[in-house]
């Protein structure tokens, strides 16, 4: 009948091993049994033996992590290491035999199986001396489970094939198990990173030939992983990019530390150009030898692409800008110059690095009169997105002066904040040369044509009236009414040609000022078109030139003009004061419909409304329309006034 194991059945606690001969001993021994036909030296030889083995045996059973035994059947107890092998768990020599199920009681649940059928297969008769390895679980005293592994083989047979005895070792690897399993996620995760990886990934040996790749890296290169691991790095790598990318991975093979990543270009299977960023790195034994290389591969083609379209875009508008005719400046958000084009140069005679980093207002382009507008301009375009129009003279390098149009926009970053200004800079001098000329002509026209109504058309009238009225005198009955009602028709052409003579050649305007224009045009609206209109002009009278004082005139002429006729006003007024020294206004009020709502006067694209602009323009002045649908107009024209 067949004995339990010591491990797990429940066993005698086997005896305390006897300490070894000593050594004096050995030799009476020896020469106790010198009758034995043994020599001293084989004695001793034995005795040399016997101590080598007791070593061992004391090194085996007080090694820290691990325990060894010699369990015998017959007698049901350790011959060696019972202690050892319990204290392994914690317990104390003969406390596991005492549980319920003895050594059985220590085993974990899920090897107990395991457990039992090794121990059944090294008990069987045919089983074998061949050592058995197991892994398992081991409850220890203070709780927890231990990982231990377990060689065992029977030490001893009887001649029918029973194991009288069994030799064993536990060693503690709960270190090493974890270490495994930590080993196994790493790989996992390593594994599942390399396999789900969108990015492509190539592994090379010592020869950049490919020996692994990823998912990804084939459906970017459009090959079968099997095919490609049929090539090279330098065989997928574009022609162009290859001196670079075998100077890459040499630096990766040779160098412990990795080359930065880089941009090359790949050549899929199709022949298409594939642009990526390679990110570089190695896999070295301890030694710190190359045993691997990998290469992680970002598409980067529309990125590429994008950006080489934003630098074709940016070369275009860079020349765009540098020949373009009009003078354009690029500003910071609180108005500083960052850039300039040739144009702007040339314009003003500065080169851009005498410029650069100066606020706009302070350049010397601006004059002290414009400086404190240019600055409030720029300054509210600085704080929210708009353009700002405005006309002024901006003096050159060489001290000559120029009139400009200047247009200047802020533009919105990301954020919704300004993020630059851009300024265009038009010369408009010949312009201005060419619209004074324009009107002046008109000018000279419109007197001439009111001369000849005045001198011609109106003394022809006179003439017709005085016959008229002598006819009549001459005729009696319904013939003297008819003639009496044709010289008073007369007269109202004489009067109406007088009225158009005078609005064509202010006459009043040239002889007795503008003043006394700007009554006459105030009396002629009340006279003629029975309105209120009101004249009230400063003492003393602003002071201006002949020319400046006929370009108001024609200013105020055309602002009645269109509320009468365009704003059906009943009530106007017109008023000239100085508001400072070297400055003068004129305004223009009415109660007429207005402009619809969302439009100045000057974005309605009347015909009067720009020449009076450009009246404005001419003696240096400006013109402000004010208007709200069905709340009249308000027509401000601000001029310089003559140093009299």
């Amino acid at each position: 009948m067949r004995r339990a194991s010591p491990s797990p059945s429940k066993t005698k606690t086997p005896p305390e091993p006897k300490p070894a001969p000593k050594r004096g001993t050995s030799r009476k021994a020896a020469r106790e049994t010198a009758g034995l036909n043994m020599s001293l030296a084989e004695l001793e030889e034995l005795e040399t033996k016997a101590v080598r083995l007791e070593n061992l045996a004391t090194m085996l059973l007080n090694t820290p992590q691990q325990a060894f035994y010699l369990y015998d059947y017959d007698k049901q107890d350790f011959v060696l290491g019972h202690e050892h092998v319990s204290g392994l768990y914690g317990y104390k020599k003969g406390e596991i035999e005492k549980l319920k199920d003895s050594w059985f009681s220590i085993v974990h649940p899920d090897d107990l199986a395991d457990f039992q059928e090794m121990r059944r297969r090294m008990m069987d008769q045919d089983g074998g001396d061949d050592v058995r390895v197991l892994r398992m679980r081991i409850l220890r005293k203070q709780g927890g489970y231990e990982w231990v592994q377990t060689y065992t083989r029977p030490f001893e047979r009887a001649a029918d094939g029973r194991v009288i005895s069994e030799a064993g070792m536990a060693v503690i690897i709960t270190p090493l198990v974890e270490a495994e399993k930590a080993l196994r996620e790493t790989e996992a995760r390593s594994h599942s990173l390399f396999q789900s990886n969108a990015a492509g990934v190539l592994v090379f040996d010592s020869k950049f030939h490919i020996v692994d790749a990823n998912p990804a890296v084939c459906r970017l290169l459009g090959y079968e992983k099997k095919a490609l691991l049929r090539l090279g790095v330098l065989d997928v790598t574009v022609p162009g990019c290859r001196t670079e990318m075998h100077r890459l991975l040499r630096q990766l093979k040779d160098k412990p530390k990795p080359s930065m990543a880089v941009d090359s270009a790949l050549e899929r299977k199709n022949g298409e150009r594939l642009e990526v960023l390679a990110a570089p790195a190695t896999l070295r034994d301890d030694q710190g030898a190359f045993q691997q290389g990998m290469l992680v591969l970002l598409n980067v083609t529309q990125q590429h692409n994008a950006q080489e379209e934003l630098r074709r875009e940016a070369e275009l508008n860079k020349v765009m800008l540098d020949h373009a005719p009009v003078a354009i400046g690029l500003l910071d958000p609180d108005g500083t110059l960052l850039r300039m084009n040739a144009a702007a140069e040339k314009m003003f005679g500065y080169k851009v690095k005498d410029l650069v980093g100066t606020k706009a207002w302070k350049l010397p382009m601006i004059g002290p009169d414009e400086m404190p507008a240019s600055r409030k301009r720029f300054e509210d375009l600085g704080r929210k997105a708009g353009t700002v129009n405005a006309t002024f003279p901006m003096r050159t390098r060489g001290g000559g002066t120029c009139h400009v149009a200047v247009k200047t926009t802020s533009i919105a970053g990301a954020g919704g904040g300004v993020d630059h200004m851009l300024t265009s800079v038009l010369d408009i001098t010949e312009q201005r040369k060419l619209e004074a000329e324009v009107i002046r002509v008109a000018e000279q026209e419109h007197i001439r044509i009111g001369h000849d109504l005045h001198d011609g058309v109106g003394q022809t009238l006179t003439g017709v009236a005085s016959l008229v009225e002598a006819l009549a005198e001459g005729l009696e009955g319904q013939n003297k009414v008819d003639a009496q009602r044709i010289h008073k028709l007369v007269q109202t052409a004489i009067t109406e040609t007088r009225r158009l003579s005078h609005g064509l050649s202010p006459v009043a305007v040239k002889y007795r000022g503008l003043a006394c224009g700007l009554a006459l045009i105030a009396e002629t609206v009340q006279e003629n078109f029975r309105r209120e209109c009101v004249c009230q002009v400063d003492e003393p009278m602003p002071v201006v030139s002949q020319d400046s004082e006929i370009h108001l005139f024609r200013i105020a002429q055309e602002a009645i003009n269109n509320a009468i006729r365009h704003g059906g006003a009943t009530k106007m007024r017109i008023s000239l004061r100085r508001k400072s020294p070297t400055q003068g206004i004129m305004e223009i009020r009415d109660n007429g419909r207005g402009f619809p709502a969302g439009k100045s006067g000057v974005q309605n694209e009347g015909i009067g409304l720009r020449v009076m602009e450009h009246r404005a323009h001419l003696i240096g002045g400006e013109l402000n329309i004010q208007a709200s649908k069905g709340r009249g107009v308000r027509v401000v024209c601000q001029f310089p006034l003559d140093h009299a």
